[in-house]
């Protein structure tokens, strides 16, 4: 089978690997479509921190597909099913996952980051992990449930407030999707704070009410930053109510320190929350709400390619003309 690897330092290439071999645990599946990131281009440039990521690696933890073979211990899910899986594989036994924090579980696994991701033919996943998706949901909204859950991880932990006034700072994958995710939380409007004004069709398609791209004066109950953008961090917090919430989902970069206003914190009474990957519960929740229609990410998917033409999908993410949203690879059409 074909499979798209990296070694880091720009270098990705696809080889010819042999079957994988199923554990009696297990599940095989088939990627149908797989998400490429910018999390994925930092991986191939080597950007990630090597305790996060063993090279070389098969890319690809966006992404749904197709149970093609069960293991002897799997008797509740049968060949055929259309599945999306949860890429952190908790232990199960730590304190951590006891307390249903699975994202933080003490050791940490992840596939397409320490374990071969689904930029492939084939993919070996443990059955406990995997959940099936309804015939409703399109292949471009399954694959999006991995950064979609990263979202809802967010917004479980900083609960908004129906009728919240929203700004969402960022105009990508994570931006948008938060857009289109907090309406399920009935905030009385989104605002977004863009980089590029070609993105605006897209807010729009994600329930934005007003795309910006200059800041405004205007205060918010919730802050969502999805950009990784220290200095507008900074001033978001100014931009927050009293009682205010900013929960942070970007990456700033591992060198760069964000100035933040203690005495705006205190006098404010503003809380601040930073969110890693997803939990079970963010999980479930995140494949309910797809399932049940309330959420139609298809909208996202701007473009698509094979396997085989990665150089040009590498390409588009980075250099692609806005509207730009997520980039697929179609695997098993």
């Amino acid at each position: 089978m074909k499979s798209l690897i990296t070694y880091g330092h720009g270098q990705v290439e696809i080889i010819e690997s042999a079957e994988l071999a199923l554990l009696p645990d297990e599940v095989l599946v088939a990627p149908i479509a797989t998400g490429l990131c910018g999390t994925d281009l930092e991986i191939i440039d080597g950007k990630i921190d090597l305790s996060f990521v063993n090279y070389p690696i098969v890319l690809g933890h966006e992404w749904c597909g197709r149970v093609i073979k069960v293991g002897p211990n799997v008797n509740w899910i049968e060949e055929g099913v259309r599945v999306v899986v949860e890429g952190i594989i908790p232990c199960g036994t730590c304190f951590e996952c006891v307390d249903g924090n699975t994202n933080r579980c003490t050791t940490y696994d992840e596939v397409g980051f320490t374990r071969p991701g689904a930029a492939a033919g084939q993919i070996a996943v443990r059955a406990d992990l995997v959940h099936p998706i309804a015939d409703s949901v399109t292949d471009e909204s399954a694959a999006l449930v991995e950064p979609t859950a990263v979202v809802t991880q967010g917004l479980m932990k900083a609960q908004p407030n129906k009728g919240a006034k929203v700004l969402i700072i960022g105009d990508g994958t994570i931006a948008l999707i938060a857009a289109k995710l907090i309406r399920t939380w009935q905030p009385s409007e989104v605002h977004m704070l863009g980089l590029k004004e070609g993105q605006s069709l897209l807010a729009e398609q994600a329930g934005v009410d007003l795309f910006m791209i200059n800041p405004s004066s205007e205060k918010y109950d919730l802050i969502i930053d999805a950009s990784g953008a220290s200095s507008r961090i900074s001033e978001a917090i100014r931009q927050l109510v009293r009682g205010g919430c900013l929960l942070l989902l970007g990456f700033t970069g591992p060198d760069i320190s964000t100035p933040i206003s203690i005495d705006d914190l205190v006098n404010g009474d503003l809380s601040i929350f930073a969110s890693f990957g997803y939990s079970r519960n963010a999980w479930e929740k995140t494949v309910e709400l797809l399932n049940s229609g309330k959420v139609d990410l298809t909208f996202l998917v701007t473009h698509r390619f094979p396997l085989e033409s990665y150089h040009e999908a590498i390409d588009a993410l980075r250099h692609a003309p806005s509207p730009r949203g997520k980039i697929l690879f179609e695997i098993g059409k």
